[in-house]
């Protein structure tokens, strides 16, 4: 089995289910395969949320204790809820679940059993909000039998948590978690039995090994003169009338099982065979190693939840773990159950390194499931991005707003040009995406779905690809010009750039050609800009020019530009000149390299909203505004 669905209602970020007709549902409702599951998302957005309710409602096997608080109770418009509830739901039973699960279950309507797990947590006084009831039931609205001690048990998730100090958890001492993991592993049980032989003085089990040391410590004989003395020097002299007072010198604890274990720590060697201390990346891929040893024991639903798991991790052992995870989640053998994973991560690495449909993008309290049955992307969209959604371009996930462009040259310059007219893209929470052709749509479609959109805004900026009226023969190749078309095939060639617009992904396309174009058509201070641009480009193809000697160029740019525009010359003339070089081989300049220098040039530049073209002010305030 395994858990299926969880819902929230009311806790923390999470708000309520409906209580009028009309009114938006701010619960949460959240579907998981039995497989992995990767929440995505911007920071505060409910990943972490997600995750303790689970924690909170199933409790975990390590020892750590979760106390509901008063700033676990949601606040809305109306204040602070004083009720929350969270609820699992198990599905997938085999037989043999369904028998120890049997009183709890909930069966519908089509003969299909599940297993709900409600928890209930309750302000008791408004006056001291400490105090608060938690109760825990069975049944879909938690009106089922109390879960028992032994459901509870069985039901336990493990928790990694972020930031975890590996080193520690695996160290030897009382109530170690390295000592929990183990005690858990099958073949430890024969280890509680004491077998130590005195009279041979022999043992095997670790019970057995570790009275055999007390017996050994006990009757050394430094140990016995020191013990001796306590006791006749001092000890006896402590004694009260009949009071007799004795010590004896033992190794610490009572000799059991859990005892032995405590003893324990978990290292990592190096091929020498000798220990030195390792770096935090390896000690929490030990201590993961360690956590999938128990879970891969475990008899009924082993559910592993884990915050972050690139903590401490470079990229590489990054995609390691989770081809490890990835295996575990789909059982390496009949006699290994699968592991469920559930994972948030801020990491562009494993996003991209998992399939998409793994994902789910958690927004502002409200998740959305890449799913195939989801999203408006297809079979061959999925194949798509597993083959090109590399690690530059994952960072989608974390945005805000997404800006979806054709080339590098619209993602070195469009931020340069945002943050130029006062929307940096940083401080509104952008990402660029530089899909490297036309597929734009491909991505874009991420975010598109039935019913609720996902409140990411996102902006495909495309070249409209039309020549504008006259443009010289040797600049025109096999592109139309608008001048030999109708008003309506234009529009209708605009109309189907954006035929795959809806909900929050719009598309925004250039007002005459290409970007470089139509910012140096826009107004005489970008034509200025521009040509600057394109004549360092020209300049840097060999060699990067000294700082002195692109000074020179970008002062006799403008000096021509001006000379332009005081002889009579239009601007949109102005704008083929400037962007022929682009255009022609023979006079040929780099696109990314133009926008390395416009950008070089706007960093002491601002730019008024007029100055830019109209799509781009659009696209901006589309990214910018918030969906």
């Amino acid at each position: 089995m395994y858990l299926a669905q969880l819902r929230a209602d009311g806790f923390r970020i999470f708000g309520s289910t409906p209580q009028s007709e009309g009114e938006a549902d701010a619960s949460l409702h959240l579907e998981l395969g039995p497989g992995t599951t990767v929440l995505v998302g911007e920071n505060d957005s409910g990943k972490t949320a997600i995750i303790d309710a689970i924690r909170l409602c199933l409790l975990t096997t390590a020892a750590d204790f979760y106390r509901v608080t008063k700033d676990d109770f949601h606040v809305g418009s109306s204040g602070r809820v004083d009720t929350f509830t969270i609820t699992c739901c198990f599905k997938g039973l085999t037989t043999t679940e369904k028998g120890q699960f049997l009183e709890l279950l909930t069966t519908d309507s089509a003969g299909e059993s599940a297993l709900y797990v409600s928890l209930k947590a309750q302000m008791m006084d408004p006056f001291r909000p400490n105090r608060i009831s938690v109760t825990t039931r069975t049944g879909p609205e938690g009106k089922g039998p109390a879960l028992d001690g032994a459901a509870r048990e069985l039901l336990k998730a493990t928790y990694l948590r972020p930031l975890r100090d590996a080193e520690a958890e695996l160290r030897a001492g009382r109530g170690s978690r390295l000592s929990q993991i183990l005690i858990g592993y099958p073949s430890m049980a024969a280890e509680g039995e004491d077998d130590f032989d005195d009279v041979n003085d022999t043992a095997k089990t670790l019970v057995g090994i570790l009275r055999r040391a007390e017996h050994h410590i006990s009757s050394n004989a430094a140990v016995d003169a020191a013990l001796r003395d306590i006791n006749s020097r001092y000890l006896e002299r402590f004694a009260i009338g009949a009071d007799v007072l004795r010590g004896e010198i033992g190794v610490a604890g009572d000799a059991t099982l859990t005892r032995a274990l405590e003893r324990l720590e978990l290292t990592i060697f190096g091929t020498a065979g000798e220990w030195t201390r390792r770096g935090l990346g390896y000690n929490n891929a030990l201590f993961m190693a360690a956590e999938l040893l128990l879970l891969g024991n475990s008899d009924v639903a082993p559910l592993l939840l884990i915050e972050e798991p690139e903590a401490h991790l470079h990229p590489q052992l990054q995609a390691r773990v989770i081809e490890l995870l990835r295996e575990r989640s789909g059982g390496e053998a009949e006699t290994v159950p699968p592991v469920q994973v559930v994972l948030t991560t801020h990491s562009p690495q494993l996003a991209s390194t998992v399939p998409v449909d793994w994902l789910t993008l958690v927004a502002r309290g409200r998740t959305f499931s890449l799913t195939p049955s989801r999203t408006r992307l297809d079979a061959g969209d999925y194949a798509f991005l597993s083959r090109f959604l590399d690690v530059t371009k994952a960072n989608l996930f974390f945005a805000r707003s997404v800006a979806i462009v054709e080339g590098d040259a619209e993602a070195l310059l469009l931020p340069a040009l945002a943050a130029a007219v006062g929307r940096p893209f940083g401080k509104n929470g952008v990402s660029i995406v530089s899909v490297g052709h036309t597929g734009l749509f491909r991505y874009s479609r991420i975010f598109q779905r039935s019913g609720e959109q996902i409140p990411i805004s996102v902006a495909c900026i495309r070249d409209r690809d039309l020549l504008p009226p006259g443009t010289p023969d040797d600049m025109r190749g096999k592109l139309r010009c608008v001048s030999d078309m109708a008003p309506a095939e234009v529009a209708a060639h605009v109309a189907a750039l954006k035929s795959e617009d809806q909900g929050h992904v719009r598309t925004f396309v250039s007002d005459h050609w290409t970007l470089e174009y139509d910012l140096a058509a826009a107004s005489w201070p970008l034509a200025i800009l521009m040509h600057q641009a394109v004549c360092s480009a020209r300049a840097s193809e060999s060699a990067w020019p000294a700082q002195e000697s692109l000074a020179d160029i970008d002062l006799r740019a403008e000096r021509e530009v001006q000379d332009w525009k005081n002889s009579g010359t239009s601007l949109t003339d102005a704008a083929l000149r400037i962007y022929q070089p682009l255009r022609i081989k023979n006079k040929k300049a780099s696109k990314a390299i133009t926008a390395q220098h416009a950008a070089r040039l706007l960093e002491s530049r601002t730019v008024k909203d007029e100055d830019l073209p109209p799509y781009l002010r659009d696209a901006f305030g589309h990214l910018c505004g918030g969906a």
